[in-house]
């Protein structure tokens, strides 16, 4: 069986970028005539099985020589690395790998908060809120977050009027200290409940959301000076 290339080896073994897309009269400015060659005496080859390159239309290609350097198709690469590939005419972009798609935090605005007076706190920030926050070793602009005060302990919660537009959330949860992170529904269903560990590294879920118009993140905390996150939350395209 053939190993899948991971996405660095990848992009690496693309030694610049030979594309197979239309360039398309907006790349006028951006263009520059060279002389290059398509050579048919180079192989590729993967864990020392040859490999044959091809576009998207199955018709075989050749990597190209030029200036002392070869430039392998990037499609044909990807394809051998297992990764999705598409361009993006618009902004003339090679999109390698699956498209985030659409920024839950960024895009949606919190319509209720569910909090303690006295004893926890919820809320949202935005991009747009111009701020910074260090969560799991890595600086993010924008997320939700899930306090309890010093004194006590308490439950909070969040939640997002989605319009059923939606199929799937992927999402990153972390907290410094032991709690349940419950998502929830229309009607308090389920999608997804978890026991987070303190002060592990941020992970990462994919739920289904059944074309949910409420989404709820709901958090139960039992200990003093609890701080939960939600970070990289992204929804499937508008179906």
């Amino acid at each position: 069986m053939k190993k899948k290339l991971s996405r660095w080896t990848a992009l690496a073994l693309t030694l610049g970028a030979a594309l197979c897309f239309a360039a398309g009269a907006a790349a006028a400015d951006t263009l520059q005539t060279i002389t290059a060659y398509l050579d048919s005496g180079i192989t590729v080859t993967l864990d020392g099985e040859v490999q044959t390159l091809k576009d998207g239309s199955g018709t075989r290609i050749y990597p190209i020589s030029y200036n002392g350097s070869t430039y392998l198709p990037v499609r044909a690469v990807a394809g051998l690395a297992g990764l999705e590939v598409n361009w993006d005419q618009a902004t003339r972009t090679v999109q390698l790998g699956q498209t985030k798609g659409v920024d839950l935090i960024d895009t949606y605005k919190v319509y209720q908060v569910e909090e303690d007076d006295v004893w926890s706190e919820a809320g949202q920030v935005q991009t747009a809120d111009e701020k910074t926050e260090d969560i799991s070793g890595v600086s993010y602009s924008h997320w939700l977050w899930f306090d309890t005060s010093k004194f006590g302990a308490a439950d909070a919660g969040v939640s997002f009027n989605l319009l059923g537009k939606h199929d799937t959330l992927t999402f990153s949860y972390y907290s410094n200290k032991n709690v349940t992170l419950t998502v929830q529904g229309d009607n308090g269903s389920v999608l997804g409940e978890y026991d987070i560990t303190g002060g592990a590294v941020a992970k990462t879920v994919t739920i289904p959301l059944l074309k949910t118009s409420e989404l709820k993140f709901h958090v139960k905390m039992v200990d003093w000076d609890t701080q939960v996150r939600i970070v990289n939350a992204y929804l499937d395209a508008e179906a």
